[in-house]
């Protein structure tokens, strides 16, 4: 089903922004990745050098906190997959040139308790269980956090 009064053409350039998007994230979250090897690689071997329990702590940090960005990185990507998927099906109608990913989303009960609007809010921030046990996620980050946490123990 295609969106009346969209042309063949406006659709193309349409998926060719959103793909623009879906390229920027992937090059933003293998950039953060190329940034925390360094910092890790630092601060764990400045940790063991020096007996320094502090430093090995920094170095688990630095991977937690590039984790966590590398994953809403991944979060965000997915969703401008699913806008890509909507426009190019026309399952959906979605605004000309849109790049809001919530277009393609199907609205969700509205948070009416204290506790649904926390989820709610929390969501925003954090990514699912799909996107943190992903391939791209959890074997790097993970593999550095257990290193960091040999560090810690070695370094003590």
């Amino acid at each position: 089903m295609t969106q009346p009064g969209i042309a063949a053409d406006d659709r193309r350039k349409h998926l060719d922004y959103i793909q623009a998007v879906v390229t920027r994230m992937s090059a933003a979250s293998s950039t953060a990745k190329g940034w925390l090897l360094p910092v890790v690689t630092a601060t764990y071997g400045f940790a063991l050098t020096k007996k320094a329990f502090a430093i090995a702590l920094l170095g688990i940090a630095a991977v937690l906190l590039f984790s966590l960005l590398d994953a809403n990185y991944l979060r965000q990507e997915k969703a401008y997959r699913r806008l890509y998927d909507a426009v190019a099906r026309g399952t959906k109608t979605i605004p000309s040139f849109s790049l809001n990913p919530a277009d393609a989303e199907d609205a969700g009960p509205v948070a009416t308790t204290f506790g649904a609007k926390v989820r709610r809010g929390l969501a925003r921030w954090f990514p699912g269980a799909d996107v943190w046990l992903s391939w791209s996620i959890a074997p790097f980050y993970g593999g550095l956090a257990v290193i960091g946490l040999i560090t810690l123990v070695v370094a003590r």
